[in-house]
This record gives C-alpha cells, structure tokens and sequence, in this order.
C-alpha cells in the first residue's frame, strides 16, 4: 500500500518532503506556492515546487489548483478560468512527476436536481477532452468528492469519460462531513475507480482535517472494506497536525495488520 502525507503539514514543500523521507511516505503537493504570483510569474512558482522535491525519492501526487473553480461551469468567462487553471495543474504534475493529480468534483452540493444534471454533463464534456493530455503522458487525474451528497456525480463522469487515467479520490472527511452514506458505502460503490483516498476525521461540524482518531470515521471499517473489495488506492493523510499526522500512519499501519 502506497502512504504519503500532505505538504500541508509543513510550511514548504522543501520541509514537507524532508518530513515524508524520515516517515519512509510519498508526498502529496496540497498548495501551490505564492499564488498572487500566478499569473504574472507561473515559471518561479514551477521552480519552487520542482526545486522543493529535488532530492525527494518517493512517490509524488499534486493536488490541483481548485479554489473557486468548477469544470462543470456554463459560463465561457468562468470556464476560461477553469481551462487555464487546470492546464496550469497539468505543467505542474509534469514538471515534478506526479503520479497523479487531485481535482475536485465541481458539484454544487444542494442545488437544484436540473443544475446538478447540466453541472454533470457540462463536466463530462470537459473531461473527455481535457484527459487526452494525461494519457498520452501516462498521468492519472482523479476526481474528489468535496460537497458531494452522494457518489452518483463522480460516478457518472468517470464511467461516461470511460479512460484508464480518469479515476476516482475519496476524501473521508468531506463524506462524513456532507453525505449521510458510509464511507465505506462509497468504496464499494466505486470499486476499482477508486484509485486515491484523503484520509482524515472530523465530528460532522466542521472540514476539520483531524488525525483519525478525532471525529466519528469509522476507519477500521474503512480498513476492512478495502481487504474485502482487494482495492489498494495511493493513501493520503490529508491531516494537517503535524504529532496527529504521525499518530495517524502508525494507528493506520495496526488496523492494517
């Protein structure tokens, strides 16, 4: 099983790689250094991330940029964010050697079932072209579950995108935070479309990123669910206390057993 850690753990991506070689993890590039740079300077902040992980050896995901930002978006304005935003993501997994790279899903959460649907299909329009690039550069792009209620939304798009390198990221905190549905529903659900899972806890108030023993995720189930669906996704603790990160893996490791 593939472990890495967030970089948000640690104020640099330089630290944050240093952290993953002394716990023996791969390393998830959560941030993007200096935004308010990005479009007057993008080439500085490509350098810092590929210089941060220079002498890193172990295994490389990338979060993408994600802030505000929606595939599924009908307006031509907005969209053109998204497409610059998201090519940006690309050059920037390609430059530090990203296994893969993390989107958000896009879903508007509660709105009504008719923008959910245009949402869905406008993001499927978008992803058939958008993954062409992944795949001809062996990149696996996985969707993530944010305000998502359930897993239809993620579901239909991979399925109907239909490519090897579109895959699926659970991301236990926001499913326990705003879906009534089991995490462990949701793994077997996805199958082998789940490629990627964020792990972290939280008690169904706040987006908390608490180490797992700190919220009401039920991660031994989660644990034995795996085994019993022979699913091996690449873990990311996406927890963002650096002594409940490390009591996190070690807590992770034992169920494991």
């Amino acid at each position: 099983m593939n472990l890495l850690i967030t970089s948000s753990v640690e104020k640099s991506i330089a630290e944050a790689a240093k952290t993953a070689t002394e716990l023996g993890t791969g390393l998830e590039i959560s941030r993007f250094p200096h935004l308010e740079k990005i479009d007057d300077d993008f080439q500085s902040i490509i350098k810092e991330m590929k210089d941060g992980v220079a002498d890193f050896d172990g295994i490389l995901t990338l979060h993408a940029l994600f802030s505000g930002l929606n595939p599924g978006v009908s307006d031509k304005g907005l969209k053109a964010v998204v497409d610059k935003r998201y090519q940006q993501s690309f050059e920037a997994a390609l430059a530090v050697g990203a296994k893969h790279v993390n989107f958000h899903s896009g879903h508007k959460g509660m709105h009504h079932r008719l923008s959910i649907e245009k949402n869905c299909q406008n993001s499927i329009k978008f992803w058939k072209e958008y993954i062409k690039q992944f795949e001809d550069n062996g990149i696996i792009a996985v969707l993530e579950n944010v305000l998502d209620f359930d897993y239809e939304h993620i579901k239909t798009i991979v399925d109907e995108v239909n490519s090897p390198f579109l895959k699926i990221c659970l991301d236990t905190g926001h499913a326990n935070l705003c879906s009534e549905i089991s995490p462990q529903d949701w793994i077997k659900i996805y199958g082998n479309r789940l490629q990627h899972m964020h792990l972290h806890n939280n008690y169904k108030t706040n987006d908390d990123h608490n180490g797992i023993k700190y919220g009401t995720v039920n991660f031994l189930g989660i644990v034995d669910t795996l085994k019993t669906e022979k699913l091996d996704p690449f873990i990311v603790f996406e927890i963002f206390n650096k002594k409940e990160l490390i009591e996190s893996i070690e807590i992770f490791k034992n169920l494991c057993q």
